[in-house]
């Protein structure tokens, strides 16, 4: 099974109904820093076009903000705690359904490019790579089993290789990867841009291009780098310092690189009948956000807060959905699958526990979810400021219970930067946050936090940070850093 390399193209008809679908997936992008939503630090025509003419939801989540299970609810429309994969190096289980093979059963045919991040085995290390140890090829260099790829039928991709520059993929059923020269997100791009534009199949394409960006290492082609350390304007939140000033800079860039890339694909699409305006349903979204500096962290997710869990949400799809702009709604990973499902007109499976909001999308009248679930399961333990949690937000609260007995409890109206935790003021006050979140747990069927919240001890005693690094540390009641 090769990529499709057609010499002559010939466009076909589409399914009535039956619209082409792209997905464009960041890594590590938060909601607030694209030129529509507000940051006025960073440019992104693109993204601002995409929500101009079509729909951005302005509170969109991630429901798990870390990597291999917030992708997790991307693909199997299921929350983390019950989805495929529930581990920060788990694989997407191999019988378990997903986008790629429920869009499969009605008429589409599937593509992955670029960072998958739901396959890691640990041996899976080709004969070209083996006794490779330098830094450039990073440290996941396995090559993701055929069974382990949620169904995607046509492949050309990575785990997560942690480099930018001089990257590779693996290309269907090739043994050792091909290397991607350049900036691996440009590379990634030119690959879906040459497979759409030979693309023959009479079935509609259902695409998926995944890119590093702005995922750490701080690193991007010098053309982006205009941004001036000093001169940014910086969240209330924010614990200033050279060097993470310097990291914000170039997560900006790095935003601008997706934007650009972005811009490239949409071009493209524009060139061929079969993939320009009401052929093809485009979706810009990423996986969770980063801190980058807010809260005194940076090039870290996975706690509670907005610039973790806030990501962007941008439906484009001319002629089929109203212009909308920015889109009220509590919109989550979770529901992504179910949507696209609804826009495609296609029934969404029992089994999917997200919410179809594609009638909001067609300007229809709706009921958006009073709250959405956020969670954080199977940290990696990097560090003591990786543990897991439960939680939820609603238009005006933000609420977590960490498996430490600590609790978040954030007023956002009053309280948007999320500098004031009410939680330890007045734990009384959480008693109505954790009956709400427990009931949301029943729905999702949550396997053991319900028993912490309710029959848990809470961690009192001081823990010792032993690293030699201070950094804040959310979930814990005390914590005494002992330098190295």
């Amino acid at each position: 099974m090769g990529l499709n390399k057609a010499n002559e193209v010939k466009d076909m008809d589409i399914p009535a109904g039956r619209p082409n679908v792209i997905y464009i997936l960041s890594d590590e992008h938060r909601g607030q820093a694209m030129g529509h939503a507000g940051d006025v630090n960073v440019q992104t025509p693109w993204m601002d076009r995409l929500a101009a003419q079509g729909a951005g939801f302005d509170r969109a989540y991630a429901n798990c903000p870390i990597c291999t299970p917030g992708r997790a609810s991307i693909f199997s429309g299921r929350h983390a705690h019950a989805a495929p994969m529930t581990t920060h190096y788990d694989v997407y289980k191999p019988a378990a359904p997903s986008t790629a093979t429920v869009l499969q059963d009605h008429g589409y045919y599937t593509a992955y490019f670029g960072k998958w991040h739901c396959g890691v085995v640990e041996d899976q290390i080709p004969p070209a790579m083996r006794g490779s140890e330098e830094e450039y090829w990073g440290i996941f260099r396995q090559r993701t089993p055929e069974h382990l790829r949620g169904g995607f039928q046509e492949w050309a991709a990575y785990e997560l290789v942690n480099v930018h520059f001089e990257g590779i993929v693996y290309r269907n059923n090739d043994v050792n990867p091909t290397r991607v020269d350049g900036y691996i997100a440009d590379g990634v791009t030119d690959l879906a841009i040459d497979y759409m534009n030979s693309y023959n199949r009479s079935e509609p394409l259902f695409m998926v291009l995944s890119l590093d960006p702005p995922h750490f290492p701080m690193t991007v082609p010098d053309r982006f780098r205009r941004h001036d350390p000093h001169a940014l304007q910086v969240r209330p939140n924010f614990v200033d310092s050279p060097g993470v000033r310097q990291d914000l800079a170039t997560y900006y860039a790095m935003i601008e690189n997706v934007d650009w890339n972005i811009g490239r694909l949409m071009e493209s699409l524009q060139k061929r009948e079969r993939f320009a305006d009401s052929n093809t349903l485009v979706v810009y979204i990423s996986d969770h956000g980063d801190f980058m500096g807010s809260h005194g962290l940076s090039k870290k997710k996975a706690h509670p807060h907005e610039e973790s869990t806030r990501i962007p949400s941008l439906f484009h799809w001319p002629g089929a959905f109203a212009t909308q702009g920015k889109t009220k709604g509590l919109f989550s990973l979770v529901d992504l699958m179910a949507t696209t499902l609804g826009l495609v007109g296609a029934a969404v499976p029992p089994w999917n526990q997200g919410i179809d909001f594609s009638p909001v999308l067609r300007g229809e009248p709706f009921n958006s979810p009073e709250s959405v679930l956020l969670e954080v399961v199977g940290c990696p333990r990097a560090s003591l400021n990786y543990m897991d949690w439960r939680g939820y937000v609603s238009d005006r609260w933000k609420y977590a219970y960490y498996e430490s007995g600590q609790q978040l409890l954030f007023d956002l109206s009053a309280d948007p930067y999320e500098k004031r935790n009410l939680a330890d003021e007045d734990p009384s006050i959480c008693v109505v946050h954790r009956a709400h979140l427990l009931e949301l747990l029943k729905q999702t069927r949550e396997p053991f936090f319900d028993v912490l919240i309710e029959h848990g001890r809470k961690n009192i005693e001081p823990v010792i940070n032993v690293s030699g690094s201070e950094y804040p540390v959310f979930g814990l009641n005390q914590v005494k850093h002992v330098s190295g």
